[in-house]
């Protein structure tokens, strides 16, 4: 069963397009849909049926913020790798759940190749709406995923500024707990063994990065 965060967020996605070819949505803007009742917001946790939506009382609001230090870039035909085969999502609703699925929205974003970390730390976690998202909680989670392999870091060239690399992050899809949080089938994990370093942990390092 769909939740109304999960009906929110498919609209945005879906309208996204449409109103940027309309010239609505102008270039470093995104949107967010919310679902509303006669006076207020939607729970977001509440199971979207007929019982929480009716269209003769209720509406869609959507909003429109600019998109903070996202570096575009245009990407040429389709995506490099086929998506993989998807099934029902687990339907958890951890921060961790959360967060995970925020990624793999900001992720499959058409025209961007990459998700800037500082960007879903600072802007895209903190609109998706959720109860937890203080900044020190999604500090501490983006950490603790990253500690576990569950989110992978890079640096990429950064087209505004190349003497500054920017920080990005994806998921590490082969672990079997973003597997079953997305709903994808598991055909191949490999085998992985943390190796220990020593000094402060990689996520403590990249948390603190500012670009």
């Amino acid at each position: 069963m769909k939740t109304i965060k999960d009906v929110e967020v498919q609209i945005a996605d879906e309208v996204l397009e449409p109103l940027r070819n309309l010239g609505v949505l102008p270039k470093g803007y995104r949107c967010s849909a919310r679902l509303r009742g006669e006076n207020r917001d939607k729970r977001k946790t509440a199971s979207f049926n007929e019982k929480n939506w009716s269209p003769d009382t209720d509406s869609i609001c959507i909003t429109f913020e600019p998109i903070s230090e996202e570096p575009e870039i245009q990407t040429q035909g389709a995506r490099e790798s086929a998506p993989a085969r998807r099934h029902p999502r687990l339907h958890e609703t951890t921060p961790l759940s959360d967060l995970v699925r925020v990624l793999d929205l900001a992720e499959s974003r058409p025209g961007y190749k990459f998700v800037a970390l500082k960007w879903f730390r600072d802007v895209a976690v903190p609109s998706a709406g959720f109860s937890w998202t203080s900044e020190e909680s999604i500090r501490q989670i983006l950490a603790d995923a990253i500690d576990r392999r569950l989110i992978l870091i890079s640096k990429v060239p950064n087209p505004k500024s190349p003497q500054f690399p920017v920080t990005a992050i994806r998921l590490n899809r082969l672990m079997p707990e973003v597997a079953a949080i997305l709903g994808i089938r598991e055909t191949s994990v490999r085998d992985f063994q943390p190796v220990a370093i020593r000094g402060e942990s990689l996520s403590a390092t990249v948390l603190s990065d500012r670009r």
